[in-house]
């Protein structure tokens, strides 16, 4: 195990960005459909997805930031476990604790608005959906508030959810999923 606490630092920053905390996308629109409406997604598949949604947006308010690198998707977390040269089981206890530390001193709320979502299906079948929502950050008396949309894939049968909050972020999407560099994705 070679791996030194300075890359692992990076990477919690790296996943912090990825996750909502920094999550400023435009949305733009891909050849999907609306969530109210889709044929895309059975509705065990709707539900799970509400319920996955719902959960992190309850653990984000509620403070609970170990947690959300839990909603990272897996192939994600691993390539940033090879990256760092970490197994991807202390990388993520690791980031979630530096996740943690970080944003003690901060309030956050957040909301997906999984009404507006757009849903789609990757070429390879594989399940997607692009929720716009929002954050809500407080610190230190200044709060500030983010538009975001959030990528929501699945993988082996559970719904995983990362914030496009930039160009990079999609790029690491697309490296770890190929199935998405033919998907249009916002970035921030």
């Amino acid at each position: 195990m070679n791996f030194s606490l300075t890359r692992v630092s990076v990477a919690a920053i790296a996943v912090a960005a990825t996750l909502a905390l920094g999550a400023c996308a435009t949305m733009t629109t891909p050849a999907s459909e609306s969530y109210t409406t889709t044929t895309l997604l059975t509705e065990d598949a709707k539900q799970s997805l509400e319920a996955r949604v719902n959960a992190f947006d309850r653990d984000l308010t509620q403070g609970n930031m170990a947690s959300v690198v839990e909603y990272l998707p897996p192939k994600m977390i691993d390539m940033l476990a090879e990256e760092v040269g970490a197994p991807p089981e202390f990388l993520k206890a690791a980031v979630g604790s530096m996740i943690e530390g970080m944003t003690q001193e901060i309030d956050i709320v957040g909301y997906s608005d999984i009404s507006q979502a757009l849903v789609g299906t990757t070429s390879t079948g594989m399940p997607y959906a692009l929720i716009p929502g929002a954050a809500r950050f407080t610190a230190g008396g200044e709060t500030f508030t983010d538009q975001s949309t959030t990528l929501a894939l699945m993988d082996e049968g559970e719904w995983y959810l990362v914030g496009l909050s930039d160009a990079e972020t999609v790029e690491d999407v697309r490296e770890a999923y190929p199935e998405f560099r033919t998907v249009t994705l916002p970035s921030g």
